[in-house]
């Protein structure tokens, strides 16, 4: 079982990209293998606040948190942001783009051919927002 981080690029237009980005996951929800790539996926989970250089707010898992305090620590505003200023520390292991299409660094030779076809993903949507997706398999 391990995490992963997945961006899902929306429309900048979008009404609620977090709605919109959890759509846009759900045909790679479910068993693996079958089109299936994660059993589980949540916004930020373990990646709350990267994209945005932000810390863990607590010392809890998010989940955690909610069960003790029976408060939500993950914000959606803290996972969203313009793809144009994703840090350039950030490699996800996959991509959503808008067109629904998933991109992931499997299949690719080495890290750097994913990091290029990443950074060809950005460059292609640069209008878009990246929404920070925890998925689970």
């Amino acid at each position: 079982m391990a995490h992963f981080l997945t961006l899902v690029f929306v429309e900048a237009h979008t009404d609620d990209p977090g709605a919109t980005a959890e759509a846009a996951m759900m045909p790679y929800f479910g068993e693996l293998g079958e089109g299936g790539k994660a059993d589980g996926f949540v916004i930020g989970g373990r990646y709350d606040g990267l994209l945005k250089g932000h810390e863990q707010h607590y010392n809890l898992t998010p989940a955690e948190f909610q069960r003790r305090y029976g408060l939500d620590v993950v914000r959606p505003d803290d996972n969203i942001v313009p793809v144009a200023e994703l840090p350039e520390t950030v490699l996800p292991s996959a991509v959503v783009t808008p067109d629904g299409a998933w991109h992931e660094w499997r299949g690719h030779p080495d890290e750097e051919a994913w990091e290029a076809e990443y950074r060809r993903l950005t460059a292609a949507h640069p209008d878009a927002l990246a929404v920070a997706v925890d998925c689970h398999c």
